[in-house]
């Protein structure tokens, strides 16, 4: 099938896609089915409310829900109205949700409530926290001075559209960076569309498919696979928090054909097939993985068990994609070599090169470097329009460009643990650490994990007689860090290695944690 071809059979927008699929099913959720047409209707409602609520084109509204259909909604609905749709982990805690919605200066701000006897530091718990002005809609429960989200949905209106102009915001993805607090890159819809197209061209979806999402719709990553899927027409399941079970169990009963999965996802699927009788996966059509290499003996599995096609894809909300499906570059290690080049009828976005540590000078293929992207359109966060002043985006991660043009991911040279494909930084949590009576020094390394990948290891120097314990720490820092920020373990040692000049030496810590039979608590046996 051709790209023109491929272009056709994409919808421009979910409102196009609810007229050309009105009766087939969108989403199944919980046993639930939402048709394309049901699903539009529900956005225009919603977008109807927000009109009435006063948000405005170019305000941002943040939508802190889980892996669920209001999410979506919320999405396109904050669209409807021209407005910033400013997706976050329904997990954050009441500090870190505030402080995203004073820092977007946000008109709005959508989250979960949580169960009874939940955490009172749960967002639901602690409206006061939020700027005054700001509307506050809770789904799923109730919270005193928040708007029910089900009301909303019930009204009778339909919206005056107030659609953004192609050169606006349309959204701001978080990502974690080496200094802690997360960037807000802004993404206006036709770049995003256009990087849609860019995996329906591997990919080449149809209605038939049937795709699983347990990856969070706020990431990238889950967000464009799942508008990939409703703008061809195809039936997304959601699974609101990941497990092995339940998603092979989904897998099976709804004939899926396309799974998303970093490496630890696939690791954990994987490994519960094996107590599996039958082929629950035998729909399968692609695998799509991201946020890490995927390593060969993964990969070889995928290929003689699961009988599917691996789509692995590197890059960032920064404005760059590579991607292979060719087995060979897939088996090989390379994350392919193909760059991702914008809307159409705009200039190529940029290349990725393999830079020296001075950030400027390329390495020849084959030497080992820091991984760059040298954009040919600037790189915009929210607080930072041109990120990229200099032309470059230095990714923090060490690889190699082969002679022909394959790229091959090494590590990082920043400090941040790959924890299952969500990138904590070790900063964040050594500051979090420190304001523990407990805690004289603390410093945070990455550990191998044989199913997360990396485990974020507290190395802690304690402050008296009595020691801390690693329940006890991720208990107190669990009031100011979403819970895959946690530490997996905790080493305890009578001081940390730092240079002559004071500076944390890290790669002596982690031979200390590693190999000097140092106590460590973990989380869970490994």
């Amino acid at each position: 099938m051709s790209r023109s071809d491929l272009a056709a059979a994409l919808a421009p927008t979910l409102e196009v896609a609810s007229r050309r699929w009105a009766d087939r099913t969108a989403l199944r959720f919980h046993g639930e089915s939402t048709t394309y047409e049901r699903l539009w209707e529900q956005v225009a409602l919603l977008a109807a409310a927000y009109r009435r609520l006063g948000i405005r084109r170019g305000d941002r509204v943040v939508c802190a829900l889980r892996t669920c259909p209001e999410h979506l909604v919320a999405l396109h609905a904050a669209w409807a109205c021209g407005a910033v749709h400013v997706g976050a982990h329904h997990e954050l805690t009441v500090s870190e949700l505030s402080t995203l919605v004073q820092r977007t200066d946000a008109a709005a701000v959508l989250f979960q409530a949580r169960p009874e006897g939940a955490d009172t530091s749960s967002s639901s718990k602690a409206l006061p926290a939020f700027p005054p002005g700001t509307t506050c809609i809770v789904h799923g429960g109730s919270a005193e001075g928040a708007i029910p989200l089900a009301g909303l949905l019930e009204s009778a209106s339909t919206p005056t559209a107030d659609l953004a102009a192609p050169e606006d915001s349309a959204l701001l993805f978080l990502t974690s960076g080496t200094t802690g607090p997360p960037k807000a890159v802004r993404e206006t819809l036709p770049a995003l569309w256009a990087k849609v197209q860019f995996f329906a061209d591997a990919l080449r979806p149809s209605a038939t498919d049937v795709h699983l999402m347990y990856l969070p719709i706020c990431h990238a990553f889950g967000l464009k696979l799942t508008l990939l899927a409703l703008l061809s027409g195809g039936c997304v399941v959601l699974l609101e928090r990941f497990s092995p079970v339940d998603a092979l169990r989904l897998a099976a009963a709804e004939q899926v054909t396309v799974l998303p999965g970093t490496p630890t996802h696939l690791t954990l699927l994987l490994d519960e097939l094996d107590d599996k009788a039958g082929d629950p996966l035998a729909s399968l059509r692609w695998v799509v993985t991201a946020a890490a290499s995927l390593p060969r003996a993964i990969a070889e599995q995928v290929y003689r068990r699961l009988g599917a096609e691996i789509f692995s894809v590197y890059g960032c909300s920064e404005g760059f994609l590579t991607a292979t499906s060719d087995r060979r570059e897939v088996l090989r290690g390379s994350v392919g070599h193909t760059v991702f080049r914008g809307p159409p009828g705009t200039p190529p976005a940029g290349d990725v090169v393999v830079v020296d540590r001075d950030g400027h000078t390329l390495l020849p293929t084959g030497e080992t470097g820091e991984i760059a992207f040298r954009a040919r359109c600037p790189v915009g966060y929210w607080d930072q329009p041109d990120a990229a002043g200099d032309g470059w985006y230095r990714t923090g991660d060490i690889g190699r460009l082969e002679p022909d043009g394959s790229l091959f991911v090494l590590g990082r040279c920043n400090q941040l643990v790959n924890r299952g494909g969500l990138k904590v930084s070790c900063g964040e949590v050594e500051t979090a650490l420190a304001r523990h009576g407990s805690v004289a020094d603390a410093a945070v390394v990455a550990t191998p994990d044989p199913v997360l990948g990396e485990a974020i290891c507290a190395c802690v120097v304690p402050a008296g007689p009595v020691q801390p314990t690693l329940s006890e720490l991720r208990g107190f820092l669990s009031q100011s860090l979403a819970r895959h920020k946690l530490p997996d373990e905790l080493c305890l040692l009578d001081g940390l290695p730092r240079t002559a000049l004071g500076k944390l030496d890290r790669t002596t810590l982690l031979e200390l944690v590693l190999h000097s039979g140092a106590p460590r608590q973990r989380l869970r046996p490994r």
